[in-house]
């Protein structure tokens, strides 16, 4: 009978430590149904893995430096100030502009630069950080026809060419209703597109456009801006938080940093030296 009563004394002590270790284990900092703080995580792990599509001169490209590649660019400027200030580093994931915030959604990366601009639609499923950096639509068109192209709705007459998951891509199909636009998912492929004569016209930011000018013969900027009401905006994405993960204190890391480097005017620093970087 003694040797019963032990045996079940030592069945509901184990049964309660099991209890125990599996309430401890609810939740990613110890404590039952706490959502992790994203920013810790970022910190233990010493990485902040960040999302990219460098073939966006002068925002992030690839270049070799000290015969190694590497991307840089104006988003480089800012990531690596954003993790300078977290006491990270960062880890690249290169890809298709329009897989970016997919990438985000899985975990893949724990944040997005790539000149994107936060429109009412990315907004649904992703946070994105205050808006370091403003830039006007322009065209990019064949030498020659700069004065060829006057407003928005004379780009219903041409063939038109724009990045693929873009706001410009966005302007031109939706709100132009130009449905047969060609769609690419890098700007180097537009401009061979247009220097083949096989498009009339890309549509992109001005500071990509004015990278790109200059690394294809026959072609320059049009005279006009065109979709002044969806001027091109970059801003960092980040995964909205849920009950697993709480992002409130990276996204607030990240607006500090953005907040410091506009006060200080490295804001426009890192834009002109970008554009160094490309020539």
């Amino acid at each position: 009978m003694k040797g019963l009563k032990k045996l079940l004394g030592l069945t509901l002590a184990a049964m309660m430590t099991m209890s125990l270790v599996g309430c401890s284990s609810s939740g990613d900092n110890g404590e039952s149904g706490e959502a992790a703080d994203k920013l810790q995580q970022i910190k233990d792990s010493g990485v902040l893995k960040v999302g990219t599509s460098a073939e966006y001169s002068p925002y992030e490209f690839h270049k070799v430096v000290d015969g190694e590649d590497k991307i840089v660019g104006f988003d480089d400027f800012i990531v690596q100030e954003i993790a300078k200030d977290m006491g990270v580093k960062v880890e690249y994931t290169d890809m298709d502009f329009d897989g970016l915030l997919g990438a985000l959604q899985a975990d893949k990366v724990d944040i997005v630069l790539a000149g994107m601009t936060p429109n009412e639609e990315r907004k649904k499923s992703v946070d994105f950080s205050e808006i370091y950096y403003t830039n006007s639509n322009v065209c990019i068109v064949a030498k020659g026809k700069e004065d060829s192209i006057k407003s928005s709705d004379d780009l219903k007459k041409l063939k038109v060419g724009v990045q693929k998951g873009t706001t410009q891509a966005d302007y031109v199909t939706g709100d132009l209703g130009i449905t047969n636009a060609t769609q690419l998912k890098k700007i180097p492929d537009l401009m061979l597109e247009l220097q083949n004569g096989k498009i009339d016209v890309i549509v992109t930011g001005k500071a990509v456009a004015q990278i790109n000018v200059k690394n294809y013969k026959n072609v320059a900027i049009g005279n006009t801006t065109v979709g002044d009401e969806v001027a091109e905006t970059a801003a960092a994405a980040m995964k909205k938080s849920d009950d697993k993960v709480d992002n409130t204190a990276f996204l607030k890391s990240v607006n500090d940093t953005i907040a410091t480097l506009e006060k200080e005017g490295k804001i426009d620093e890192f834009m002109q030296e970008a554009l160094k970087l490309t020539e």
